[in-house]
């Protein structure tokens, strides 16, 4: 009768583990959203920053074989200082660092506004009475202290401070700079931008640098990209998508890169096989989320070559984050196989200690308690790395080696936003697993222990009839 309680007990504590295991390894409830967390901004006080719609990545659901994500277009806090203008590339930055040519001068703190891609310019365009640098570094020298009177070439006037020449008629409200005191740039009203070809960004009161550029064409042309912000569907250009208030290039269209809370971006991307969009997704319009598959038997993860992916500064670095990423879910994933495996296993064991428990107890009883041992290290080996890989993604959303630096400010100024993801029930059914393997370990030990003095009671017995016979 004793032998059979103790038997129940383990197969109870051996079933319960399995069944936790199993659901906790089917279901996609590992994290839930706090809806808490999410930014209500409506307005702010403080002028150093300003509210700024972008979209929020929300997991809706997570699990070991996929994830859905959802898209949600909130308020958040940005630097008011924050440049939304688009930034060279290394390529680019490393040949305008490179060093000039003997014969050529080289701008101290910017490009050569001929060619943004160089800081060089040649030794005669020093101290001509032109500015050719955007930071004004040619003219401002001290070599220019001792040129002789300033005189102004065909086609050029003096600047209002008599220092420097411009063109007038072509560089004033250029978005520019052409005087040392930026008077050809100041009082400029939005259609004369717009004569010039090029958009008024209202917050700096002045125009665009980038000829052709227009309100809503799909392309920031003001540092504070005011340009591109409350744009309705009939203001974007034809070659534009609109979304969300915004017109979005169309080189953004199946990029893979969500831009639009309803995905109209990444869908219906048949004619586009060409471009590396969302093969591994699925759009759920039941959900309203993206799901993502993965798949955990591939030896290198995917990373994805999107236009998204080139903004980072530093690749190298994010491609290296992500492939850690690929393996420590890799580890989760077949930490939870390895504890259903070893869970199985000890069942089996269970089973035969219980057929053949008069002649062979010994060698099965041994057996599982090695599987439920390393059950629960399998189980916990997984939650650990599922627990370190969650506090690790929240430390690095503001990590500039990492992320954009758009996304880092964001998580800077909206600290709540780290914490809209929080354990959900599988995590917790897997929790109940491995605490349930290890009640499964001890009521084994125990057992085993009886088991030992019932063997060596029955070999005195046996003794003990031999003799009297």
């Amino acid at each position: 009768m004793t032998s059979c309680l103790s038997l129940s007990v383990l197969f109870i504590f051996a079933f319960t583990t399995l069944g936790l295991l199993a659901i906790a390894f089917s279901t996609n409830w590992w994290t839930i959203v706090l809806e808490r967390n999410l930014p209500k901004h409506t307005n702010i006080t403080n002028r150093d920053v300003r509210l700024y719609r972008t979209l929020l990545r929300i997991p809706q659901s997570r699990g070991l074989f996929s994830e859905c994500i959802s898209y949600r277009s909130e308020n958040v806090v940005i630097d008011n200082k924050f440049s939304f203008l688009p930034q060279a590339s290394k390529e680019s930055l490393a040949s305008a660092n490179k060093n000039c040519a003997p014969d050529q001068f080289m701008c101290l703190n910017g490009y050569a506004i001929s060619n943004p891609l160089t800081r060089c310019i040649h030794n005669r365009q020093l101290c001509n009475g032109i500015i050719d640098c955007i930071d004004k570094s040619d003219e401002t020298s001290a070599e220019c202290n001792t040129r002789s009177p300033l005189r102004c070439q065909a086609g050029f006037e003096r600047c209002p401070d008599q220092r420097v020449c411009f063109r007038v008629n072509d560089q004033t409200c250029d978005g520019v700079s052409n005087c040392l005191d930026d008077s050809d740039e100041q009082n400029c009203s939005p259609q004369r931008c717009q004569n010039n070809k090029r958009t008024f960004c209202e917050k700096e009161g002045k125009c665009a640098r980038r000829e052709n550029s227009y309100r809503c064409d799909g392309i920031p042309d003001c540092a504070d990209n005011s340009d591109e912000e409350n744009c309705p569907a009939e203001s974007c250009r034809p070659d534009t998508m609109p979304c969300d208030d915004r017109c979005y290039n169309s080189i953004y269209r199946c990029d893979g890169t969500v831009q639009c809370s309803d995905f109209r971006d990444e869908k219906n991307c048949a004619d586009f096989a060409t471009k590396n969009h969302l093969k591994d997704y699925t759009i759920r319009d039941d959900r309203k989320c993206i799901e993502k598959r993965f798949n955990y038997f591939e030896k290198f993860p995917k990373i994805e070559n999107n236009l998204d992916n080139k903004n980072y500064e530093h690749q190298q670095q994010r491609n290296n984050y992500l492939t850690l990423i690929y393996y420590l879910r890799m580890g989760i994933f077949f930490g939870i196989i390895g504890g259903l495996l070893f869970t199985l296993l000890s069942i089996l064991s269970l089973f035969l200690l219980a057929c053949c428990r008069k002649t062979c107890r010994g060698v099965p009883f041994f057996l599982y308690g090695i599987w439920t041992f390393l059950a629960f290290l399998a189980i916990i080996g997984s939650l650990g790395i599922y627990v370190y890989l969650w506090l690790w993604e929240k430390q690095t959303v503001v990590d500039n080696e990492k992320n954009l630096p758009l996304d880092v400010m964001i998580h800077e100024h909206n600290p709540n936003l780290r914490n809209i993801e929080f354990f959900g029930l599988s995590f917790w059914l897997a929790c109940g697993a491995a605490l349930s393997a290890f009640l499964a370990l001890l009521s084994s030990c125990c057992v085993c222990c009886r088991l030992q003095s019932s063997r060596a009671d029955d070999k005195e017995y046996e003794i003990m009839q031999m003799q009297a016979y």
